[in-house]
């Protein structure tokens, strides 16, 4: 089939890497002569209409810029099927082709929701939790990893110096993965994550196992959502033998210029995307397993079953508790 024009949207919270994809994207449809526009604000810029013409001069400079400059915006009112239904007519009003949506989870909902109502439609995932389940890696979680990581050292470096334990909250909303790669990555003591809860009373049965195995300053990496760290922090301070502090990591893992992992995937993933474009082949979600890009129909991509790594999660178990 012959594809004219075509857009794009991020949606949800931002992850590093989206910028690549948008800057591929539109070079591949200059080369094919294919009109591409950007939506602005993902899904509440596609309710109210507001789109731009993107061309080579606009994205020239962007594959290394976190965030998106298409903007992006929580956007609820999209769960409202008139809602859908008004941006699916925007669409089709403005002659576009084919949609391609960046983001997570609720991204991908809206998406197959527009699928339904004849939008042609190829998602991208790009969150840095890392949440899509069907895809072992989504846009941005290899750059909020090592952010993370970075931050994560420099604090442990000081608390060291003055044996304290730590309490790090890093992202992930309802997912574990973020924690996992950074406990292990900076070998960290404890971690918390929704996939295998502790309990306060297991941290601090863990805590007191650091210290009488002489580790003087603790760190715990906790999964948001799983304790209130500050008030972790405080009894863990009174019950246990080590001064406690607590750190949230925060928005710097979802900041700064992508890595070259993402970098390069966001550049696979957006030649896969431009290839079904072309070759007329619709509501599919684009992913990585193995190192090997694919892509799936939406359904699938968001019944996927849980892939959660519990074998990097046994080893570092295996190096930091001792078996019953």
């Amino acid at each position: 089939m012959d594809i004219d024009k075509i857009a794009v949207l991020t949606s949800g919270g931002d992850a590093q890497g989206m910028n690549t994809v948008i800057n591929i994207l539109v070079r591949i449809a200059g080369l094919r002569n294919i009109e591409i526009y950007g939506v602005k604000d993902g899904y509440k810029g596609l309710y109210n209409d507001d789109f731009v013409k993107l061309d080579n001069d606009m994205v020239q400079n962007i594959s290394s810029l976190g965030g998106t400059i298409l903007k992006t915006a929580r956007f609820d009112e999209f769960k409202k099927e008139d809602v859908v239904i008004k941006s699916a007519q925007n669409l089709k009003n403005r002659q576009i082709d084919a949609l391609i949506v960046i983001g997570g989870d609720g991204s991908f909902k809206g998406a197959l929701a527009l699928s339904r109502h004849g939008v042609k439609i190829i998602a991208i995932p790009g969150t840095i939790d890392n949440d899509l389940r069907y895809t072992s890696k989504c846009l941005g979680f290899d750059t909020a990893v090592n952010n993370a990581c970075k931050y994560i050292e420099n604090v442990k470096q000081t608390m060291s110096a003055m044996n304290r334990g730590v309490v790090f909250e890093v992202m992930g909303r309802y997912c574990g993965d973020i924690a996992l790669y950074c406990a292990v990555s900076t070998a960290c003591d404890i971690i918390a994550i929704p996939e295998k809860p502790i309990t306060e009373e297991e941290l601090i049965e863990k805590v007191n196992y650091c210290v009488k195995n002489k580790n003087s300053a603790p760190t715990i990496v906790i999964a948001e959502k799983m304790f209130d760290v500050r008030d972790i922090a405080e009894r863990l301070k009174k019950k246990t033998k080590v001064d406690f502090r607590y750190s949230i990591v925060g928005y710097i893992q979802r900041g700064g210029q992508p890595s070259v992992a993402d970098k390069a995937l966001a550049m696979e993933f957006a030649v896969r995307a431009m290839e079904l474009v072309e070759d007329g082949i619709f509501n599919r979600a684009i992913g990585v397993k193995n190192d090997v890009v694919f892509d799936d129909s939406l359904e699938n991509a968001l019944n996927a079953k849980y892939n959660f790594n519990y074998g990097l999660l046994n080893l570092f178990y295996l190096l930091n508790y001792k078996k019953d």
